[in-house]
């Protein structure tokens, strides 16, 4: 899901992002990003976080992220 998900984030930014700025903008090394994108290591907070939002409808997940990047840009 993280390789598919970087695919999405560099479609939409037209652009290729590297596994160093993903990892920088995730506030992990790049090491940690590596470790997740080969399956070594998963995160688990974001699984939790998957497994959760899992369990709601579309509408809400929209709601939760526009929350969550409200709050993170009013910082």
């Amino acid at each position: 899901i993280l390789k598919k998900t970087h695919t999405l984030i560099e479609s939409k930014e037209i652009q290729n992002i590297s596994q160093q700025e993903m990892a920088n903008r995730l506030g992990v090394s790049l090491r940690t990003y590596t470790e997740w994108l080969r399956d070594v290591n998963q995160p688990l907070a974001m699984k939790a976080m998957l497994d959760m939002l899992s369990q709601l409808n579309d509408d809400d997940i929209v709601k939760i992220i526009r929350t969550w990047e409200f709050d993170r840009n009013a910082k």
